[in-house]
């Protein structure tokens, strides 16, 4: 009698407990509703039923039976009305529900009346039991009729059902919690018409809510083989720990008494606590051994994936290695197609770089800002397309909505983020299991965990491409400058040829130089065409002096250890400006100074300062022809307390932030390949740095730059002859 009597209870408690949770959980969720309305007519039913058999006489056992027989009239109505809510078709089915309402409403009228139930008395182990009215019978043909209907309209919606396995998953799950929960339920009605059946399925009525309510809220179930084995599990376990005290205590009391005497009980008391101790182990060992079998093929992929996380981190180049990551999956967890898409920092986006069977239009790229991309980094674990649409068509946000469409888009059935150190670098697609089977959620962990590993994997090719060609272009800029050095040393080859020429060409253009003017000087015996042309050669003599005059200027050789004298910046300026004012003309760059008469002098050898003028003003005018045809230099000299500035502002390209910071670094060039080698301003920095004097720049984009050259001012107790360092 205790047995059912907590069987009843069990059942009570158990659609109350889950009846509030589901229903507090989405109130305004038409289907958690629909649920709570049938938890309320199993809790009804299960608490009288309690009552019923702990009663003490027949007048308290008719009262719970009638409040028992409210609960059973409600439950075929709430049961159809939550199936059809669930499937979303009960709009259409509407009449069908109206009329399953008036009928429990009719049958409600009858609850105390001797036409439902026609007495009680003894049955079996029962002091009480009921004995079925005339009206019984048509009420257990309504009965049946509202669950094979619903049922029925499972099973029509699980053959329809072109998704994935998770909502034939749900479905399966919903049938298989009606067969456990009515077929347990209805073993009570043998008895009401005096079959020898005991209602031993009551218990079973609590496995059938609390299914119910997991594959509502749960959006990530559980494999319905696995539901069923364990429920088998349990239903065997529960029935050795009170089967067989209850058949010990029944049909062997007479056995125990002629053993035992009147202490007879203590015999079904001590194996009931025997077995109850042992059954929770004896549960999870059959559980463990049987789990192990039906998921063989899933441990199967998942050793397969955990064993090839080794593999990864040895494939050194990018593209191979996302290769083996799509072929690993598709091979080892056997989907329908797959993807990968890979983050690149620059861009800011995500980018397609590996797929498999993709034959719907797949996107080439993700931005950084995509509401799926945000939740991923924000949630970091795997999304799972039919949970986020279920979650969208449940209304638990405009999110889900996004997030529906997006992995849509996508033709995702799963979207795995691949994560290091919290930051997201890869996303693996995944289609369909070729099978029709659903992920589970220890696919999904161990996915998540491989997800890891992927990242790594990827980090590290990236570093060895990154590394590599690092070195090709190191080795580039090597050969390059080989090149440079090899030019440079024929230029000062060049120059110093060139300067022993200016100095050999320079004797005899004095010779005619003087000879010119000496005839010029008697210019009273001369006609006018004699004076004409002498006037002519004086004044191209004098051209081709000042053009040697450069040429031998220019190839002087700064001497190391050269000892530094008085310098005036001014003269400085001047003398860049008469060296290339003739080349920025050709060029239409206009280069200008200006210089107050003051005293702008500083220590320092000139020719060195000169070439860290010329190479700023040559980089201006390349910067300028980039943007315009024409352009121009402005050079300023200005005073302050302690140091004499001098600045170039040019009109031309400018330079992004980014690159400011490296122009003074060795072998960096912004300009093309072959057009420089990047020592230029490195050089500058380090002439100006030994004059004891800075270097810097403002730029912006599009809106030129201003270099600024600090050099100290001359002061009297200065040493006029002290080598740079």
């Amino acid at each position: 009698m205790i047995f059912y009597a907590l069987s009843g209870l069990i059942n009570g408690l158990t659609s109350t407990i889950f009846g509030l949770f589901v229903y507090f959980k989405h109130k305004k969720n038409p289907v958690n509703r629909s649920y709570g309305l049938l938890s309320l007519g199993i809790a009804v039913w299960g608490y009288s039923y309690f009552f019923w058999q702990i009663s003490r006489n027949a007048q308290e056992a008719l009262f719970w039976l009638r409040w028992l027989t409210v609960g059973s009239i409600f439950i075929p109505t709430f049961f159809l009305n939550f199936i059809l809510t669930f499937l979303r078709i009960q709009k259409e089915r509407r009449k069908t529900i109206y009329f399953a309402f008036l009928f429990s409403v009719f049958f409600s009228f009858f609850y105390a009346s001797p036409l439902l139930i026609k007495g009680i008395g003894p049955k079996l182990i029962f002091k009480f039991w009921p004995e079925a009215g005339a009206l019984y019978s048509l009420f257990l043909v309504f009965f049946f009729a509202c669950v094979l209907y619903a049922c029925y309209m499972l099973f029509s919606a699980y053959r329809k059902s072109s998704g994935t396995g998770y909502i034939k998953n749900q479905i399966k799950l919903m049938l298989f919690a009606s067969l456990i929960g009515f077929v347990g339920g209805s073993t009570n009605y043998p008895l009401w018409y005096n079959f020898p059946f005991l209602p031993v399925g009551t218990i079973l009525v609590a496995v059938h809510v609390l299914i119910l309510a997991y594959a509502i809220v749960k959006y990530r179930l559980m494999d319905i083989r696995l539901a069923i084995t364990r429920t088998t599990i349990f239903v065997m376990v529960y029935t050795l720990v009170l089967g067989l005290p209850f058949l010990l205590a029944t049909s062997g009391k007479r056995a125990l008494i002629s053993l035992i005497g009147a202490q007879w009980w203590l015999g079904p008391l001590v194996l009931m606590t025997a077995l109850g101790a042992s059954g929770p182990f004896i549960f999870l060992y059959i559980d463990k051994k049987a789990v192990a079998l039906l998921l063989r093929e899933q441990h199967r992929y998942q050793d397969i994936l955990r064993h090839a996380a080794v593999d990864m981190t040895r494939i050194r180049n990018l593209q191979k290695l996302l290769d083996f990551i799509i072929k690993l999956f598709n091979d080892a967890v056997r989907i329908t197609h797959s993807a990968i898409y890979l983050f690149d920092t620059k861009a800011g986006m995500f980018f397609l770089k590996a797929g498999f069977n993709l034959q719907k239009i797949q996107p080439d790229s993700i931005t950084e800002k995509n509401v799926l991309i945000m939740w991923l980094e924000r949630h970091k674990e795997p999304l799972v397309y039919e949970e986020i649409k279920r979650k969208s068509e449940d209304n638990l946000g405009s999110v889900f909505d996004e997030l529906t469409k997006e992995m849509e888009s996508l033709n995702a059935a799963v979207v795995l983020p691949c994560l290091l150190e919290e930051k997201l670098l890869d996303i693996l697609i995944l289609g369909d299991k070729v099978s029709g089977k659903i992920y589970t959620a220890e696919d999904l962990d161990n996915f998540l965990e491989l997800g890891r590993e992927v990242a790594l994997a990827t980090e590290n090719a990236l570093l060895y491409g990154y590394i590599e060609e690092e070195i090709r272009q190191r080795s580039r800029q090597l050969i390059e400058v080989e090149s440079q050095l090899v030019q440079a040393e024929k230029m000062a080859t060049v120059g110093t040829l060139a300067g022993g020429v200016a100095h050999e060409i320079n004797n005899p253009l004095a010779a005619i130089l003087t000879n010119a003017q000496m005839l010029l000087a008697d210019a009273s015996s001369l006609d006018s065409d004699t004076k004409e042309s002498l006037e002519l050669i004086e004044e191209a003599t004098k051209r081709c002096r000042a053009i040697v005059q450069k040429l031998m200027t220019y190839a002087k050789k700064p001497l190391e250890g050269a000892y530094i004298s008085e310098v005036d910046l001014s003269k400085v300026i001047n003398s860049v400006i008469s060296f290339l004012g003739y080349e920025f003309e050709q060029d239409n760059i206009k280069m200008t100074a200006s210089l107050k008469e003051d005293d702008y002098v500083v220590l320092g050898n000139q020719n060195e300062l000169e070439q860290v003028v010329i190479n700023i003003v040559l980089n201006a005018r390349d910067a300028i022809k980039q943007v315009k045809k024409s352009g121009r230099i402005r050079i300023l000299l200005l005073k302050e307390e302690k140091w004499i500035k001098i600045q170039i502002e040019d009109e031309g390209i400018g330079m992004p932030k980014d690159t400011i910071p490296k122009i003074f670094d060795p072998f960096f060039t912004t300009k093309e390949v072959g057009k420089g080698v990047g020592l230029g301003l490195s050089i500058c920095q380090s002439i100006v740095e030994k004059h004891n004097g800075t270097i810097s720049v403002q730029s912006e984009l599009n809106k030129g730059s201003c270099f600024t050259i600090k050099l100290p001012k001359l002061r009297k107790e200065s040493v006029l002859k002290n080598a740079i360092r």
